[in-house]
């Protein structure tokens, strides 16, 4: 743009099709730009004049001693007059797209100040440059322009046109018939300090109209809104501002005071700001987090602990103390407590002291692995996900004790009691939905986080939890960018995972117990273990144990790895009679196997010595393995070098979990699936993150 237009014209250029774009000029000395861009149909326009309004008030000026309004406001464009560096260091932190900073010193391009504005606009992430107005005739000004180059996010402070308000506003919404209370100190509207926002709870079906209804003009009195299911961008740090069922409840019992505005009831204003004061404010509240304890910050604002012994006494309520842990407890008495996973979101606001309400859940049980819960959204059962994300967990070792697929009412439970209430689509660019499934499972061999990762994932008690993260890129992988969503959620630890369950199928409690203390019973090795040689655990536990005053090994599976099971007795057990290869099975039950434990040269543990070994040696003992099974037609679909061992007593292969039976028989043994892979459409069980190309080729560098 050239040099010396008004800032008028630099406005009309920038924003040729949109009037209403809203324009707060901060330190104006008269209302000649709102004056200007008026003639032109430009009227969303506030000025703020911060001097003395005693000498000459400009009738078209609002007056307003206070710094913080050049970020303490709605205005899409913000300039600022006569500046200095805390009113442009604030402004990065307004909503405004595009920023006009005059300083109060005359400046040049090789000056201290602008050196100083163009790092800051760097790491604010905005563009940076000079811009000369000649709004003076015969006179310019040179200030520094600023574009935002980043996408704001939608947030739930809100401001509102002082032209309109307090007063206006709340004849609107009422007038309009808008779900909505004033959450708290309403007996102090209208607020005449800037500094004291309004916070408003609202119904998920109106937010967006009050929303609107606050943006209309600039705005600079601070509204906080909150929407009753924790929509994004009104919502607390990611959370519901109350759980779901408690802000609707609020809603729907709300009163009317003093014939102007929407308040929630007595009891429920008491509980409200009760569970305002422990979650949200904590120990800033002013009110200790034990009985005794030290009063870590006092606000200036209100006294919580004198109006809420204020309002128990007006509703009959008994409180025998005055601390956050004790409030915390009542609130759990009054059903008001927000569940587990909300909690640990809270701490980092509330107060480390929230970690110590957190306890093992009532339905908790003695077991030896842990109870897993994985929450399918809607986006991945309307793309029938489900058994994928089910077959996905099962084939990395965890195992489904129940998939329970949710009825409306347990959908509704669901998504007000887990997450914080809030089933936004979050950092992706399509929302994975409200819960849908519910995947019960039991993870015979948890993993404990490392300490990068516990640092990570505080909470988070087993590394499989992270498997998810691995099963998220897997589903979005073949999705373009904008189609990607996040097909699921999961507890953290076993607390919020039965919590997860009491939620929504409170019934069941008594069965999953049942069946994993089954299980565990199921899994025990009687015999002593010498050694557990196991290595992934994905099915099942391989251990060395003294048997009949040997050594054996003992193979015992999971619940619901039967079919891996059979497939070994019936190689060992009745093929081992006609192949010298195989070890014969010394015994079996409904879930293991013993075999004899073979004796192996220890250089045989280098997967490159081993590799050269076969290939110099046992070309033919594996051909005739091949051969074997493939004229019994079977193949080995895990048929590589780590399955082979080498004895005194000769070439030995073992695990033939994967052993299949084929529909149609290649038309030789070298052609195999043994030898050359599987096919490509190969639906029967394979082994996890094995592909047909990799068993070929280590194969071919084998053997030929």
């Amino acid at each position: 743009m050239a040099n010396g237009l008004t800032i008028s014209e630099y406005i009309r250029a920038s924003y040729p099709r949109k009037q209403t774009v809203k324009v707060l000029e901060y330190n104006a000395e008269s209302s000649c730009l709102k004056k200007q861009l008026a003639e032109f149909g430009y009227k969303n326009f506030l000025g703020i004049c911060t001097g003395n309004p005693d000498i000459q008030r400009d009738p078209d000026l609002y007056y307003a001693n206070e710094k913080t309004l050049t970020y303490k406001n709605n205005a899409e464009v913000l300039i600022i007059n006569s500046a200095d560096f805390m009113d442009l260091k604030n402004a990065f932190h307004s909503s405004a797209d595009l920023i006009l900073f005059i300083p109060s010193k005359i400046i040049d391009r090789a000056s201290f100040l602008p050196l100083w504005a163009y790092k800051l606009a760097r790491k604010k992430k905005w563009n940076f440059r000079f811009e000369t107005f000649g709004d003076i005739p015969g006179e310019t000004r040179t200030g520094i322009l600023f574009k935002r180059n980043h996408q704001k996010e939608q947030a739930a402070r809100q401001y509102l046109s002082p032209e309109l308000g307090l007063e206006n506003f709340f004849d609107l919404l009422n007038e309009r018939r808008l779900d909505y209370v004033v959450l708290r100190w309403f007996d102090e509207l209208p607020f005449l300090d800037l500094d004291e926002d309004v916070d408003l709870l609202i119904s998920d079906e109106h937010i967006e109209k009050v929303r609107e209804l606050l943006n209309e003009r600039v705005g600079i009195l601070p509204f906080d809104i909150y929407s009753a299911g924790g929509l994004p961008g009104s919502n607390f740090h990611n959370i519901a501002y109350y759980p779901p069922y408690i802000a609707e409840t609020i809603l729907d019992q709300k009163e009317l005071w003093n014939g102007k505005y929407s308040i929630p009831s007595k009891r429920h204003y008491f509980l409200s700001l009760m569970y305002h004061a422990v979650y949200h404010k904590g120990e800033k509240s002013g009110i200790p987090a034990t009985a005794g304890g030290t009063v870590k910050k006092i606000p200036q604002d209100h006294d919580y602990p004198g109006v809420l012994k204020r309002l128990a006494a007006e509703t009959g309520a008994k409180l025998e103390e005055n601390s956050l842990e004790y409030f915390h407890h009542f609130l759990e008495e009054e059903g008001w407590a927000p569940s587990t996973d909300t909690i640990r979101k809270l701490i980092g606001v509330s107060g480390q002291w929230l970690e110590s309400t957190i306890k093992s859940s009532e339905h908790n049980f003695e077991k030896d692995g842990e109870l897993m819960v994985f929450v399918v959204r809607e986006w991945a059962e309307e793309r029938q996900l489900t058994h994928k994300i089910t077959d996905w967990f099962d084939r990395n070792g965890l195992c489904l004790i129940r998939a329970i697929k949710l009825d409306e009412e347990q959908k509704r439970n669901a998504a007000q009691s887990m997450r914080g209430g809030n089933w936004g689509q979050g950092p992706w660019p399509v929302s994975g939905g409200k819960p849908s499934t519910l995947l019960v499972m039991y993870d015979y061999h948890p993993k404990p986080l490392n300490a990068k990762m516990k640092k990570k994932y505080p909470h988070v008690s087993n590394e499989h939890y992270l498997l998810k993260e691995q099963l998220r890129s897997e589903i979005n992988f073949s999705l373009s960018k904008e189609e990607r969503a996040n097909p699921l959620h999961s507890a953290d630890d076993e607390i919020e995972a039965l919590d997860y369950i009491a939620a929504v199928a409170p019934d069941l409690l008594q069965e999953i117990k049942t069946i994993v203390t089954e299980w565990d019973q199921a899994y025990k090795t009687e015999e002593k273990v010498v050694a557990d040689v196991s290595e992934k655990k994905r099915r099942a536990k391989v251990e060395v144990i003294e048997y009949e005053g040997k050594r054996a090994v003992k193979k015992t599976y999971k619940a619901g790895k039967e079919r891996f099971l059979e497939r070994e007795k019936f190689v060992y057990g009745e093929l081992s009679k006609e192949c010298e290869f195989i070890p014969k099975l010394i015994d079996s039950g409904e879930n293991y196997i013993i075999v004899p434990y073979l004796k192996t040269n220890k250089v045989t543990e280098s997967w490159h010595i081993k590799k050269q070994i076969l290939k110099r040696r046992h070309k033919k003992e594996i051909f005739s393995i091949n051969e074997f099974f493939y004229n019994k037609g079977y193949a080995l679909i895990d048929f590589h070098p780590g399955n082979i061992l080498l004895t005194p007593e000769g070439l030995k292969v073992i695990d033939f979990e994967f052993l299949y039976q084929y529909e149609e028989r290649p038309p030789s043994d070298r052609d195999s699936f043994d030898l050359n892979g599987f096919p490509e459409d190969f639906e029967e069980d394979r082994p996890y993150g094995i592909f047909p190309k990799q068993r070929r080729n280590m194969w071919r560098k084998i053997l030929y």
